[in-house]
């Protein structure tokens, strides 16, 4: 017995604990939101309520709105598409006698709407209460429980006391709402007076209007529309919502659906925006208010705000967006002056955006042939600060063996030659040298006289490594061919020699005589082995898509360099992998990155004590890795980040040309693969290929 009262009593506590949320709710003013979820935590607090929804009903249209809903255990947002005409169900009958009720054969008003998160259990019990509020009944609070007989007269009489609590903290949060939305429309007046100084176009800054005019007063749509100077034609300048399909679109003043508000100059609510309409595909067949723009007694153009019918005979919502019309009016008109000034000055500023964008550089000279201005791409090339470079001669750019001074490049005469072309060698503020391409022209006053120079520099650096890239490709080819042709010529007598030494080894021989002969047959053999291995290499193909041994192109490439890396001394480690995976690809191609790789290596371990390179291959679930390890120098992080740049390099000049990994990026990324690095100065460099396993293989 004393048990029973304990629970009994702390049941009572928590009933009262929860009656005492929904009033701190009340006495805390706060948002609808966080009523709402007050609400329900202190129901939820003292009764079984793994669904729940709160409900408002607008008599007029006979319509229930719900407005905040918890499913299994999930708040959920509103949803506009789940209202529901008021009938004859449980939550009707609260409503309309104010008369809770406990059912066991509840409807599920959600199930199939945006509410519903999944199917758990069927609900079996349902407490639907009135939210009353000094006798005005405007809507229900309902909880659903997935037990049997989950609810009893207790916790009816209980839910019922936190709903009329609930009805005073919702009334209370509107009351507030609306304090809030006065201050609101205050604040948006302020900045709609504010966005209209700014220096923006009239798209620009009636887009911000709306934007301000959303927050304020939310709405399936709005638009602005601007009249012609002759006062015939409306053009959309800014729209959003269900009206963004109108913008830009134009239309006649007297066959547009706002022509009844423009004639009348009031605002008119109508019940179609799309009727009557001159683009019916472009405008929402939505209930619209339309207001026209009105300032200096001059019609400008109109606002229209697109809703829903319910909200749209709402007279304090109407009211305050009427009170904003004149502060959007005067805007607008603010802005369509201040285009004018814009559109005098959009020429000016898009030459100058034009200099100052381009990747070449750009030098305006006075006459004096100094400086008067220099774009960024001048600044960046020349290495000078914008504040340096100003007032400086064009001597300082050329170097003396090829002057071009101001006697040169500004003629004595207006009839002498106003554009001049030709390549100089040109200097930069740290002393180095580039090749330009340098045209010069004249700027000329009304009256054809000289008054300055406009000289464009283009950089020949990249074109000549190009065009030096391209003649060693063409030696390497040439090259290529040659040490086929050579190889095709040793091969012949080295397999004579190979077949003779074994022929040899055939008859009985001495000891010291079988010696020679296997050593003259191993070393023929090896031979042969390394003109296989360089036709392999040299010989020319075109792109192919074949299975590839991992293992044995990457024997084959390493081969190739087995004399370089022993005359310098360094130790090779070749680690390959058992399972022997394989890569669809171009051999030659792959080859070609793994060799440039090896050479790479070998250069960065010239200086090094401990030369050590290892060579890994190992399968990675599906993929295949080649790991190319050296204990050489390293890189220092800024020289990591820039290695696959083409013409990037860090050897000295005629040594490199900065391709090589370039072109092995691009190689391996066609194969559908990726090609990393990691290296640190003084603890070598380690460039991991990753490719895709072949299909077969993966089985």
């Amino acid at each position: 017995m004393t048990t029973e009262l304990v629970i009994e009593l702390e049941r009572r506590a928590a009933r009262f604990a929860a009656v005492a949320t929904v009033q701190q709710a009340i006495s805390a003013a706060i948002s609808l939101d966080e009523t709402y979820h007050e609400i329900y935590t202190a129901v939820a607090s003292v009764v079984d309520a793994p669904c729940f929804t709160l409900i408002t009903a607008d008599p007029v249209t006979e319509t229930f709105y719900p407005q905040y809903a918890v499913v299994d255990f999930q708040e959920r947002k509103s949803d506009d598409t789940a209202s529901f005409p008021i009938g004859t169900r449980s939550i009707s009958q609260a409503f309309q006698t104010g008369v809770p009720s406990i059912t066991a054969e509840p409807e599920r008003w959600w199930a199939g709407t945006g509410y519903e998160v999944k199917e758990t259990l069927p609900v079996q019990s349902e407490l639907t209460a009135p939210l009353d509020y000094r006798g005005r009944i405007f809507g229900v609070l309902q909880v659903l429980s997935y037990r049997a007989h989950a609810y009893d007269a207790h916790d009816m009489e209980l839910i019922t006391l936190i709903a009329r609590q609930a009805a005073v903290a919702i009334e209370n949060a509107r009351l507030f709402a609306g304090q809030r939305s006065e201050q609101q429309q205050t604040a948006a007046a302020a900045e709609i007076a504010r966005l209209a100084l700014r220096k923006v176009t009239v798209k620009d800054g009636t887009r911000n209007i709306l934007e301000v005019l959303d927050r304020v007063f939310p709405s399936r749509g709005k638009v602005i529309g601007v009249v012609t100077s002759d006062d015939r034609t409306l053009i959309c300048v800014a729209a959003n919502g269900s009206c963004s399909p109108m913008l830009d679109i134009s239309a006649p003043v007297d066959e547009s659906s706002v022509r009844t508000a423009w004639g009348r100059g009031k605002p008119t609510l109508l019940d179609d925006f799309r009727a009557d309409a001159h683009h019916a595909d472009k405008v929402p067949a939505e209930p619209a208010i339309v207001i026209p723009l009105i300032a200096s007694d001059r019609r400008i153009g109109v606002l229209v705000v697109t809703t829903e019918a319910p909200r749209l005979q709402d007279v304090p919502y109407v009211d305050a967006l009427l009170d904003l019309a004149p502060s959007v009016a005067l805007a607008v008109d603010v802005l369509l002056l201040g285009e004018h000034e814009q559109r005098t000055h959009a020429r000016e500023r898009t030459l100058a955006a034009a200099l100052a964008t381009m990747d070449q550089p750009v030098l305006i000279l006075g006459v004096d042939a100094r400086v008067q201005y220099a774009n960024r791409a001048a600044i960046r090339e020349y290495g000078y600060e914008a504040r340096e470079i100003a007032g400086l001669s064009v001597d300082d750019f050329v170097v003396a063996s090829a002057q071009l001074s101001r006697r040169e490049t500004i003629p004595a005469s207006a009839s002498e030659k106003g554009l001049w072309t030709g390549e100089h060698i040109h200097k930069r503020k740290d002393g180095t040298e580039f090749p330009a391409a340098v045209t010069l022209s004249h700027i000329r006053d009304g009256t054809e006289n000289i008054v300055g120079l406009v000289i464009g520099v283009r950089n020949l650096t990249e074109e000549r490594n190009i065009r030096e890239h391209l003649t060693r490709a063409e030696k390497l080819a040439a090259v290529g061919e040659l040490v086929a042709g050579v190889a095709h010529e040793l091969n012949n007598p080295l397999t004579g020699i190979s077949t003779f030494a074994q022929l040899l080894l055939e008859d009985k021989l001495e000891t010291d005589q079988k010696e020679s002969v296997n050593l003259i047959k191993r070393e023929a053999d090896r031979a042969i082995g390394v003109i296989r291995d360089l036709l392999l290499f040299a010989r020319t193909s075109e792109p192919r898509d074949v299975a590839v041994d991992v293992n044995k192109f990457v024997q084959h490439t390493l081969r190739l360099r087995t004399f370089a890396a022993r005359s310098a001394e360094i130790e090779v480690h070749l680690h390959l992998d058992g399972s022997n995976p394989q890569v669809r690809g171009d051999e030659p191609k792959l080859q070609q990155v793994l060799l440039n790789l090896l050479v790479n290596a070998e250069y960065a371990l010239h200086e090094s004590h401990v030369r050590h390179l290892s060579l890994v291959t190992r399968r990675q679930q599906d993929t295949v890795e080649i790991i190319i390890a050296d204990t050489g120098r390293g890189m220092p992080e800024e020289i990591r980040q820039r290695i696959f740049e083409p013409f990037f390099t860090t050897k000295p000049a005629g040594e490199g040309t900065g391709l090589g990994l370039s072109v092995s990026y691009g190689i391996i990324q066609a194969h559908n693969g990726s090609i990393s690095v990691e290296s640190a100065e003084d603890a070598g460099t380690t460039f991991t290929i990753t490719l895709p396993l072949l299909a077969s293989a993966e089985a």
